[in-house]
């Protein structure tokens, strides 16, 4: 009798053992911290700085001779970006980020990009990572975004767990946002308003291009 009983708690003990083993690799994988998204955190206010000017250069070269162009063409990289979204997310009323959502940061690759972000609950934090693969649709001025995979550190997560976030996300910012017909939800379609005014100007935009390479994006589009 000692026998089994001594066996039945050497098998408890071994599941125990196996059970903390295995919550210990789920949360350290849930911790784990991507490398590209340290090093972008890392970036100093010194060449954010740098990096927003040039953005801010390129949208007033824009906007002061608009109304003399048939055309755009414009690129924008990947460390102008997040130097935006470092210095001016949360000084811009007009993008509103979830509750518990720091630090975006995006990565741009030749299909598309990733969009990393620290979550913030009452019980722990994770670095999310959404892959996303974006294309113009075949409607005029709409961006097709495909949600190609969602983890929180290493750890997969269902991507039906942001759809909410991500719904939420849109309609605090303003941005005309609807999922494309029987895609179950993972593919998003985003509309460009047609219409551009600037001193008092009015003008009819047509995006005709969107490409992307590896840490920048070439924007195309026709003035009327």
């Amino acid at each position: 009798m000692k026998k089994r009983w001594r066996r039945v708690v050497h098998i408890l003990l071994a599941i125990s053992i196996l059970l903390l083993a295995v919550c210990l690799l789920l949360l350290g994988l849930l911790q784990s911290v991507p490398q590209r998204y340290q090093q972008a955190l890392d970036v100093s206010e010194e060449v954010h700085a740098q990096h927003a000017e040039e953005l801010s250069q390129i949208l007033d070269s824009i906007e002061s001779d608009i109304g003399d162009r048939s055309r755009l063409v414009f690129n924008v990289t990947q460390s102008q970006l997040n130097a935006w979204l470092a210095r001016e997310l949360e000084a811009n009323p007009n993008v509103s980020l979830p509750v518990g959502i720091r630090q975006p940061r995006v990565f741009i690759t030749r299909n598309g990009l990733t969009l990393m972000f620290t979550i913030e609950r009452s019980r722990f934090s994770a670095v999310i990572s959404v892959v996303l693969d974006v294309r113009l649709a075949e409607q005029p001025n709409t961006i097709e975004v495909h949600l190609v995979s969602v983890h929180a550190g290493k750890l997969p997560i269902r991507i039906k767990r942001v759809f909410d976030e991500i719904e939420g996300a849109m309609a605090r910012s303003g941005i005309q946002f609807q999922w494309k017909s029987g895609s179950q939800r993972q593919v998003a379609l985003i509309t460009i308003p047609d219409e551009l005014r600037v001193h008092k100007q009015s003008r009819r935009l047509t995006l005709t291009a969107l490409r992307f390479r590896n840490e920048e994006i070439e924007v195309r589009a026709d003035l009327d």
